[in-house]
């Protein structure tokens, strides 16, 4: 016997939210009804597919290969039935397209070319979220997510690679005038240091010069790379960016890039997305390949600014 799309559909609940209270009230029905239809999908299945975690559940082995299954299949209905929505006086809406993506891309990357994709494809409209750096594996609310991976998505997500995300050490000619400019990377020991959430990229960057600092503490720490990129730009201190998401103060000569050498070169920026993806989120990513492809790898070098070298 097949199992009901209504214990299927409580059971992708509880997997994403991860709460039988939460899940009840999302699906406006009552925790028992919630544990009832949870219990009826593990008997028609005849296999466990949750346990208790304290006061939530987490998934089993088996709760994990259905929930990610079912996530990817109630997406592709929703999508599916979003095509066909109408207004009031009947006529069809405009496709939303729902893309999560990390702020630092958004603000200087994606949102700069979404003029090109509305001109392209005027009947999609985009909303727009942020994604934390921690987000890992696409939700069902969402079409696309954008972020970066140190590591290669795993053989079974839909994903396409877009950038290098290796960063390289920048700074501005403000405070390049009142400092000596480096010649060797030792040099930049005695400048200000300056660090995205963690100072552990600044000791890698190092490490791959065949430097190894015992102490890199000193310098201003920022949340996000947003506050960073303007901190660099104010001159406040030198700092490791990728170049792709300052290409243009590297052109404009904002910032300089002071070496060729990076960290973290096994990163790279990913777009993910669902298994057999609806016609407009389809023609989102045609479009995110043809702009990528437009740019060429060379966007992801800082060497450009090295004017003094030119």
């Amino acid at each position: 016997m097949r199992p009901s799309l209504s214990s299927l559909n409580a059971f992708e609940v509880v997997s994403r939210l991860g709460s039988i209270t939460a899940a009840a009230d999302e699906l406006n029905i009552t925790q028992s009804a919630v544990s009832h239809q949870i219990r009826r999908l593990e008997a028609t299945l005849e296999v466990s597919l949750l346990e208790r975690a304290g006061r939530g559940v987490v998934l089993s082995h088996a709760g994990r290969r259905l929930a990610d299954g079912l996530q990817a299949g109630f997406a592709r209905i929703e999508q599916s039935v979003a095509e066909f929505e109408v207004d009031p006086q009947g006529v069809h809406q405009r496709r939303q397209l729902r893309v999560s993506c990390l702020p630092s891309v958004a603000v200087r990357w994606l949102i700069p070319r979404l003029n090109s994709f509305r001109e392209q494809c005027p009947d999609i409209a985009v909303s727009l979220q942020y994604a934390g750096i921690s987000a890992r594996g696409l939700l069902p609310e969402v079409d696309v997510m954008i972020t970066w991976q140190d590591e290669l998505p795993d053989k079974s997500s839909q994903a396409f690679r877009l950038f290098s995300g290796a960063t390289q050490p920048v700074a501005s000619p403000l405070y390049l005038e009142h400092h000596r400019r480096p010649t060797q990377p030792a040099d930049l020991l005695k400048l200000e240091l300056i660090h995205d959430q963690s100072r552990q990229p600044w000791h890698d960057w190092f490490n791959n010069c065949g430097l190894y600092p015992s102490q890199l503490d000193k310098g201003d720490l920022y949340q996000d790379f947003s506050l960073l990129s303007a901190a660099v730009v104010a001159g406040q201190g030198v700092a490791l960016c990728p170049p792709r998401l300052i290409r243009k103060e590297l052109e404009d000569g904002t910032l300089e890039c002071l070496f060729e050498m990076a960290a973290n070169p096994q990163r790279a920026y990913w777009l993910f997305h669902h298994p057999q993806p609806a016609r407009h989120v389809q023609q989102f990513c045609d479009w995110m390949r043809a702009e990528i492809a437009a740019e060429g790898e060379a966007a992801d070098s800082g060497v450009i600014v090295s004017r003094r070298q030119l």
